[in-house]
């Protein structure tokens, strides 16, 4: 006999879009057991299952003739892995559950319905250390060696000497990360359509860096020196899809190095992101894979109504946060993390002693925008130059680094 034969998976509540997923559990020679039905966020049927932070994935298990089945049992892990040997993966959240024995449970005969709520949780412990952190979200990359996975996984046990019946499938996390208001003033200027005020008018709303010194060369003959302080939105982390406001006053001695420096089109203001792996393999020695890719370009604009004098020169500027960028998060052996980064001009008439950054600030990428505040407006003027994201071959050696971000990666 049938049971529950017109059960369905609880409704998926955290998003809007309710998308069923159907995938039958078959035999190697191809013959259907079951069938595992749950409901997600993704877009549509086709796409991979997508669940976010506190979310409950809940489904079924309809396993045929469950009379020659001993054990229905599905799991769910999240792992980092290094490479493609079996110790180069790290599980950092397992669940497992039993979900129908024939110990606890009569034969049927026919089909059986188990039903499913897994919930997903905000942060996981790793063996041997003391901290906690945020799960990560799903990162599968072409050109990183490392990869950030999620898998659910069935299997239906028939006992010895009889093959099991296994089912697995990957479906995308996404944690949700957002970070805190934006100044009053700033978000006023955001409602009314209002220029933002710089730090000098709204301290509260900029990070200022210390001030830098840029030297080079005028026209390869005559040194130069040129002093830089940049100014970041705060909070120093911006939801993705969404702009950096930045800022930045030079000052120089010298008039035609400060303008070399001063035009926007040859300013060069940089996001770029490190994903930084530890290979746990004993063979390994526990090395440290590092790769770094510049995802973002700021566009600059004069304010001179803010220059005090001929020797000084004021910029705002806009660095624009790709919408699919994975965004920032830590484990003990596995980070992504953001910095903006200041260059010298990008300027045939100034030429620098060296090519090292003159000042790097670690930033968090969100993937949601501020709670009870308006979202940021962009003031850049419209470009029909787009910018590429590429990859490096190897780090930058930063002159300035200022504080950290937390390693939990929150916003």
């Amino acid at each position: 006999m049938n049971t529950h034969q017109t059960a369905q998976p609880p409704p998926y509540t955290s998003n809007a879009q309710t998308v069923q997923h159907r995938y039958p559990i078959s035999d190697k020679s191809g013959k259907q057991w079951g069938m595992l039905t749950f409901a997600s966020g993704a877009r549509s049927t086709n796409s991979i299952p997508r669940f976010y932070e506190d979310d409950i994935i809940h489904g079924i298990v309809d396993v045929d003739k469950i009379d020659s089945i001993r054990t229905v049992t599905i799991k769910v892990a999240g792992s980092v892995i290094t490479g493609p040997m079996a110790d180069e993966r790290t599980t950092f959240w397992k669940y497992s559950t039993c979900l129908w024995t024939r110990k606890t449970a009569p034969a049927d005969v026919g089909n059986r319905v188990c039903s499913f709520s897994i919930p997903i949780p905000t942060e996981v412990c790793l063996k041997g250390n003391p901290e906690t952190f945020r799960l990560p979200e799903t990162f599968l990359e072409r050109h990183t060696r490392v990869t950030v996975l999620y898998e659910l996984s069935v299997t239906l046990s028939r006992g010895m000497f009889r093959p099991d019946i296994y089912f697995q499938t990957r479906f995308r996390y996404m944690p949700c990360t957002r970070p805190s208001a934006p100044s009053p003033l700033r978000q006023r200027a955001y409602r009314l359509g209002e220029p933002l005020r710089g730090p000098r008018h709204d301290p509260a709303g900029w990070k200022t860096t210390p001030t830098v010194m840029a030297h080079g060369y005028v026209f390869r003959t005559r040194s130069a020196v040129v002093h830089c302080a940049l100014s970041l939105a705060r909070p120093l982390s911006y939801t993705r899809g969404s702009v950096i406001p930045c800022w930045i006053t030079l000052a120089s001695e010298d008039p035609e190095a400060l303008e070399f420096f001063a035009t926007p089109d040859a300013m060069v203001l940089h996001l770029r992101r490190c994903v930084r792996s530890r290979n746990l393999s004993p063979m390994a020695l526990n090395d440290v894979d590092e790769s770094f890719t510049t995802v973002g370009l700021a566009s600059w604009w004069a304010r001179p109504e803010y220059d005090s004098n001929e020797f000084t020169r004021t910029l705002e500027g806009e660095l624009s946060v790709p919408a699919d960028l994975v965004s920032s998060s830590a484990l003990s052996m596995f980070s992504i993390s953001y910095t903006v980064e200041l260059s010298a001009p990008n300027s045939l008439g100034f030429t620098p002693l060296d090519g090292n950054a003159l000042i790097t600030v670690p930033v968090v990428v969100a993937t949601m925008h501020a709670a009870d505040a308006p979202r940021p407006v962009v003031y850049a003027p419209p470009s029909y130059d787009t910018f590429t994201p590429h990859d490096e071959s190897s780090p930058t050696v930063l002159r300035e680094v200022y504080p950290h971000v937390s390693r939990s990666g929150r916003a």
